[in-house]
């Protein structure tokens, strides 16, 4: 990457694994040799316990808590600092963090579990996606293993409120709580596991995205 990037990770429905996301986005980032910052922005601070827990494993990406009024220092402190990637977990339900973190980031990243009220978040999201302008990608968290159904219900509810839906499904395995609570993630303690290999696939659609971020505009959700 050219400059710092930042995502920021977010839906307005609790449960759709935002932080989980994150921390294995920024994991994966941190292996490739990129300098990662979490900014957790959520008041039950998931993601500065989990970096808490992992301090004596491995100290990156380095996890930090912050506020709306503070993003703004964080982020230029993070600049300064050289940082590569700036990944911004948000609260869920209605606040003005949320906002706040979509409008300084550069591309959104909308993780949805398979249920309804997720897919009505995501409309919200969307919304505020088209309000400043900025790229967004749907990524199906949560799914059943094997099944298909899930997927192509959500292709399709993404095709019709105009979201990009990432390739990579995350399906729900065990082995991701099992490593948060160890400070880990997925890839970290079963490195061979399918949940791994999904963040891994995951990981690199997202970093092609960033890359085309840095030379052209990545495609808006539809108007």
């Amino acid at each position: 990457m050219s400059e710092m990037q930042i995502l920021a990770v977010a839906i307005n429905k609790g449960g759709a694994g935002k932080t989980m996301v994150t921390k294995c986005l920024s994991t994966a980032a941190a292996h490739i040799g990129l300098n990662v910052l979490i900014l957790d922005m959520d008041t039950q601070q998931n993601a500065t316990q989990w970096g808490r827990r992992r301090k004596d494993f491995n100290p990156l990406p380095i996890v930090r808590f912050t506020t709306e009024n503070d993003l703004a220092d964080e982020l230029s402190r993070a600049e300064e600092a050289e940082c590569d990637l700036v990944i911004i977990d948000t609260p869920p339900g209605r606040s003005t963090e949320t906002p706040a973190a979509v409008e300084a980031a550069d591309m959104i990243i909308v993780p949805f579990a398979p249920e309804v009220d997720h897919y009505e978040g995501i409309a919200r999201i969307v919304r505020l996606a088209r309000t400043t302008a900025k790229p967004a990608i749907g990524v199906l968290n949560l799914a059943e293993p094997n099944s298909q159904w899930e997927v192509s219900t959500a292709r399709g509810v993404l095709s019709g409120i105009g979201l990009p839906f990432a390739p990579a499904v995350l399906h729900r395995f065990k082995i991701h709580k099992e490593a948060s609570l160890k400070g880990m993630t997925a890839q970290e303690l079963e490195p061979e596991s399918r949940a791994a290999a999904e963040i891994a696939d995951l990981w690199k659609f997202i970093y092609a995205e960033l890359q085309v971020c840095n030379n052209a505009p990545l495609q808006k959700v539809a108007p």
